[in-house]
């Protein structure tokens, strides 16, 4: 018995001895890590990177330098194409497989980047990737069950941010940025005077689960147009319940922005070919709020990298007029930076006002609730007065008849009969009020019978363009490079008359860079007399930098023939809206001098609202625009030939990879075990003191081999304490 003893005690003594254990954390192999490939670069993941506002702020960050862009994409052949096309950094760009029709690849996308990080914390979240689907007369489903558009551009992303969250607490600037959108804030023209309006009424539909055959988060008939509204505005009101919530206790910015109308952007290819030709014109001049992708990518851009942008729970804008500067607009082919309902440059970003919808804290925290529940997504434990913007009013008047007879008839439409009764009753069971709502939905589904129109629906959807469409669109090219030579010819000829105009002078002090253009681009551009300096990307439009710089030119047959917008270069006078900016030698600046112009229409006086000059001010500026859109409308259109033409080139790149059996550079993320050293290496596990791995993002590890183990086990003996 006593030796019983002796040995339990001995024994409790030693189990002592070895508490001290507990406290030392085994070294991770992140820990370990040699040489990390992020180097000091900031990591951001943007989904949606392969089209539209997506590619282009990926390429604002790719040249900034200072990040590391995780592409989100459904597609990564696609991305593959579209990366080698824009010349994509691919040392400082990652494509990594995301469907966001599938709750399911949220979640494995979720787990690989975690992995994919490392050590290292996600600094940036920017939530763009989005379908628009208004032409369909019927839903379309995901996987889960849900309308597309409602899991693709809101569901998904919520459950994306939840499950991103946590790799970003460690981040010392870490911000997530939602895309919202001009049509879900009804306190402006783009959101309360066009019909459908976003509005989600008392949630029903979410409530009950949103599931086949209930599409809409209002739970009526379907509306595609306004389904994408209503998932603009849930955005919008998610970003201020996440600031709400968690910045004070994260430290991340939550904030949403309108970029402004890219009327131009692949969203619309479910729209007819006219209305991708014209939209974009009439939103140049009868809106004013056209915005291209590359100005919209540098907006965006410029909430994930400016320092002033820090700041959460803000709905982010650009200063702008939607009804100044019309007669510009004709001058400047309707490419105004800074005009427009979401206007503006760099230093004129401001925190928008949010309508009432987007802060109705009873309905955000209903959303709130209602979408967790169908996500499953797991989160660490005010009124405003409209604008009296008079265009708001008098657009909204002349459309609120129309509008609520519509909607009166779309309510109506899903609220007939006896089930009516049932699924207003808030008292019966869930799942008998669904069981109604979805007999009454089947009933007005518009989902086609006939496979070959479906077909046609599916494919238009898809954006792919039927071959005779691609062999239209190859003749119009052709005629089109024709005629442009032929410009060229007569502009040579013409070009000497110009040549006799007298130098500008140029300023004794050396080019001012204008405050924020350092990252727009890795080209110097330097405008005299002006005397400013801007930062361009190779082959820019010069017209665009010059917009960029707020430099104005003149501008009339934008064919290169009537010399109105000459400019000189190097001692010879071209036209600036056929000159592109050309590769420069380090140190070298690419030199403009602009000819003078009066800026009369800079400093006039602007009309308070409600004041007979403001609403004379208003007819001469809409007629101007109604005079540019004819003008244009009428007009060749190449801008729109070459967009169709570079979507073209893109789906016959893919088909030509898949026909060749090709897999692309970009593969699929796939987690895998670390390799180990290569057999040629010559050293053997046992054999070794160290080995140096790498996992198949470049990075590599040191893993400790016998010698250093060895050191290990005699550091353990010489602190053991029943031995001291």
């Amino acid at each position: 018995m006593l030796v019983l003893r002796f040995a339990l005690l001995l024994f409790l003594q030693v189990a002592q001895g070895w508490k001290w254990m507990a406290k030392i954390k085994a070294p991770s192999l992140t820990k370990m890590q040699k040489g990390s490939k992020f180097g000091d670069k900031k990591l951001v993941v943007v989904t949606g990177t392969s089209s539209g506002l997506g590619k282009a702020v990926t390429k604002a960050l790719l040249r900034a330098k200072d990040y590391h862009v995780i592409g989100a994409v459904r597609d990564l052949e696609k991305m593959d194409v579209v990366a080698e096309l824009e010349g994509f950094d691919l040392e400082r760009f990652t494509p990594m497989h995301l469907d966001l029709a599938s709750f399911e690849s949220v979640k494995k996308f979720s787990k690989e980047l975690d992995k994919f990080r490392g050590d290292r914390p996600i600094d940036r979240l920017v939530c763009n990737a989005a379908v628009y689907q208004p032409t369909l007369a019927y839903p379309k489903w995901t996987v889960d069950g849900h309308e597309q558009q409602l899991q693709i551009n809101y569901l998904a992303h919520f459950l994306l941010t939840s499950k991103v969250m946590p790799m970003m607490t460690d981040s010392s600037d870490a911000r997530v940025v939602m895309i919202g959108s001009v049509t879900g804030n009804d306190n402006t023209v783009g959101g309360g005077g066009v019909y459908p309006i976003a509005d989600l009424k008392e949630l029903d539909g979410l409530e009950l689960g949103c599931k086949k055959p209930i599409a809409m988060m209002d739970g009526y008939n379907f509306n595609g147009a306004k389904m994408y509204k209503d998932t603009k505005l849930a955005l919008m009101m998610t970003s201020n319940m996440l600031h709400e919530r968690f910045h004070r206790s994260t430290g991340i910015a939550f904030s949403s922005i309108y970029p402004g109308c890219i009327a131009e952007t692949p969203l619309f290819r479910e729209k007819r070919p006219w209305f991708r030709k014209y939209f974009p014109i009439f939103m140049k001049y009868i809106t004013g709020g056209f915005v291209g992708e590359e100005e919209a990518g540098t907006r965006l851009f410029q909430v994930v990298h400016d320092p002033k942008c820090t700041k959460s729970g803000v709905y982010w804008s650009w200063n702008g007029g939607p009804r100044e500067g019309r007669g510009d607009a004709l001058e400047k082919g309707g490419q105004i930076v800074g005009a427009g309902g979401a206007g503006g440059g760099w230093e004129s970003i401001y925190e928008n006002d949010q309508s009432d919808k987007v802060l109705n804290k009873d309905l955000m925290q209903k959303l709130w609730q209602t979408t967790n529940e169908i996500t499953g997504a797991e989160w660490p434990l005010a009124y405003q007065a409209k604008s009296p913007c008079p265009t708001l009013k008098v657009v909204g008047a002349a459309t609120s008849l129309l509008g609520i007879m519509e909607e009166r008839a779309r309510m109506k439409a899903s609220r007939e009969g006896e089930g009516a009764k049932i699924v207003a009753n808030k008292t019966l069971p869930k799942d008998v009020r669904r069981a109604h709502l979805e007999k009454m939905l089947l009933a007005l589904d518009k989902t086609p019978t006939d496979p070959e129109e479906l077909e046609k629906d599916l494919l238009r959807t898809a954006g792919k363009v039927p071959e005779s469409v691609v062999t239209e669109v190859n003749r119009e090219l052709q005629e089109l490079e024709t005629e442009t030579e032929a410009a060229a010819s007569k502009a040579e000829a013409i070009m000497p008359e110009l040549e006799a105009l007298e130098a500008l002078e140029t300023p004794s002090e050396p080019p001012r860079m204008i405050p924020g253009h350092e990252n727009l681009g890795d080209t110097p551009v330097v405008f005299q007399p002006q005397n400013v300096k801007t930062m361009a990307r190779v082959g820019q439009p010069l017209s665009e930098v010059a917009a960029q710089a707020d430099v104005f030119i003149r501008y009339k047959c934008k064919k290169g023939e009537c010399k109105t917008c000459a400019v000189n270069i190097d001692g010879k006078w071209v036209s600036a809206c056929q000159t592109k900016i050309p590769p420069q030698e380090p140190g070298n600046s690419f030199d403009v001098r602009v000819r003078p112009v009066s800026d009369a229409f800079k400093t006039q006086e602007k009309a308070a609202f409600f004041t007979p000059k403001s609403f004379a001010d208003g007819v001469v500026n809409n007629g101007l625009g109604v005079i540019g859109f004819v003008k244009e409308a009428f007009g060749a259109d190449p801008d729109f030939k070459v967009r169709m033409e570079r979507e073209k080139k893109i789906e016959q790149l893919l088909a030509k990879r898949s026909k060749e059996g090709k897999e692309g550079k970009v593969k699929a993320v796939k987690m895998s075990k670390l390799r180990g050293p290569s057999p040629s290496s010559g050293l053997s596990p046992e054999k070794s003191n160290s080995k140096t791995v790498t996992d198949e993002y470049g990075r590599e590890f040191v893993l400790p081999g016998l010698a250093m183990t060895a050191a290990f086990m005699f550091a353990l003996i010489q602190n053991y304490p029943v031995l001291d």
